[in-house]
């Protein structure tokens, strides 16, 4: 477009040129014939009247880019299109990938006890097991202000260890595949502070792992709201330790089974009923599961380099089992029916405690690593005494890489590259 307009000035300029030259030649007067030599001077005679100007012959019609006039505002008078840095013609801003925020994990865990940190435990149980998650994003509405997008977790894992999480070593295993609706909006903005909140309605998860497949569940319908907020430490213009982040977070969940407790279809065990009966059942635990379930979390992290970050949290989840019938009768001994002796007002409610502290490291915009601490464990252990937060024997380290592939496909797609030129031009 700047080469296509400068041609158009300059073939303008030229037209108008000639023109004007054609109209100066016109306003030269012509001389009188020449007539012989007088005797005695005659009277002088007062100056011929100037002749009207001759009509210049006619110029090609110039463009209709401008005209150019010599002493006045070289700008253009029409629209020559837009260029960098004109007023009112902003640069375009690319468009945003509907899938932004899709990432490709590979993942590896390892119990402390594997590597011998921690305090000595009674029975060993070593574990350590790979990991590849896709988390795909697709953003159904965004603007400046708030989104609405679909996420998706799904994972597979293979562990090569004998532990007692899989049946044979070295098996492999998916993960429960998650689906979830995310609500994100920007409460309030001030610079470097800025407070969101974050709503996940509907999350469902399905039982793709073995253990939930196998055990009668059919699908965990739950959801959560949170609020985060960010403030400044040295300013987000400072190279290290430019801002601090925290967060709150509550949800709901509850699994739809089968039954109440653990069951099995493929299962044909044999128990005695409460009438003294052999019966063949599928039931593979004593242990309810839990009816409700609330999670509550507190997130705080550091931005400590424009690539760098370090997160922390502390997590409860709070359950209550579903609740066993306490009326029911043995009629099968000779001395008559008799009720069970069972603890009076027996507890449904428990708790997990989890702790979580991460470092990640932003390697380029497309590839990142972190090495992270994990202890998710219940709150009271097996001698029912609790537990420190911090640490139990469940308690694991990971380490693990991160592709971000709406990056990767920008990269390779040559789009940085076209926006890196876009942004010189606008500089020059």
């Amino acid at each position: 477009m700047k080469r296509r307009s400068l041609g158009w000035v300059a073939l303008a300029a030229t037209s108008f040129l000639f023109a004007n030259t054609s109209f100066a030649q016109g306003e030269e007067p012509q001389p009188p014939p020449p007539e012989p030599p007088p005797t005695e001077p005659p009277p002088a005679e007062p100056p011929p009247a100037t002749p009207p100007p001759a009509e210049p012959p006619p110029a090609a019609a110039p463009p209709p880019a401008a005209g150019i006039s010599f002493g006045a505002s070289t700008a253009p008078q029409a629209d020559t299109g837009k260029k960098p840095g004109q007023p009112g013609a902003p640069a375009k801003t690319p468009e945003k990938l509907k899938w932004r925020g899709t990432t490709f994990v590979w993942g590896n865990s390892v119990s402390t006890e594997t590597v011998g940190i921690g305090q000595d435990i009674q029975t060993r149980n070593p574990s350590y097991e790979m990991a590849f998650n896709l988390r795909p994003r697709w953003y159904v509405y965004d603007d400046a202000e708030q989104n609405i997008s679909i996420r998706a977790d799904l994972g597979v894992f293979k562990e090569f260890t004998n532990s007692d999480s899989t049946t044979r070593r070295g098996e492999w295993s998916f993960t429960d595949f998650r689906v979830q609706g995310a609500y994100g909006r920007d409460l309030a903005k001030d610079g470097d502070y800025k407070t969101d909140l974050r709503l996940r309605v509907p999350t469902i998860d399905f039982p793709t792992s073995k253990v939930s497949a196998n055990n009668g569940r059919y699908f965990q319908l739950g959801a959560s709201v949170g609020v985060g907020q960010q403030i400044p430490l040295a300013g987000s213009d400072q190279e290290l330790f430019p801002t601090a982040n925290g967060a709150f977070t509550v949800g709901y969940q509850h699994w739809f089974s089968r039954a109440t407790t653990p069951t099995n279809a493929d299962l044909d065990r044999i128990r005695m009923d409460p009438d003294g009966r052999a019966v063949s059942t599928d039931q593979l635990s004593a242990g309810a599961f839990a009816e409700h379930t609330v999670p509550l979390r507190f997130e705080a992290g550091v931005q400590i380099h424009e690539r760098v970050a370090w997160s922390n949290g502390l997590g409860w989840s709070l359950f209550w089992k579903y609740k066993f019938n306490d009326s029911q009768e043995i009629c099968s001994v000779a001395t008559g029916c008799v009720e069970p002796e069972r603890v009076n007002d027996p507890k449904r409610f428990g708790v997990n405690t989890l702790f979580t502290s991460e470092i990640s490291v932003d390697v380029t915009k497309e590839f990142g690593v972190a090495l992270a601490y994990e202890n998710l464990s219940p709150q009271l252990g097996p001698d029912s005494q609790r537990r420190n937060i911090f640490y139990s024997p469940e308690a694991r380290f990971f380490l693990g890489a991160s592709l971000a592939l709406d990056e990767l496909y920008k990269t390779a797609s040559g789009e940085q590259a076209a926006k890196a030129g876009r942004l010189n031009v606008a500089k020059k």
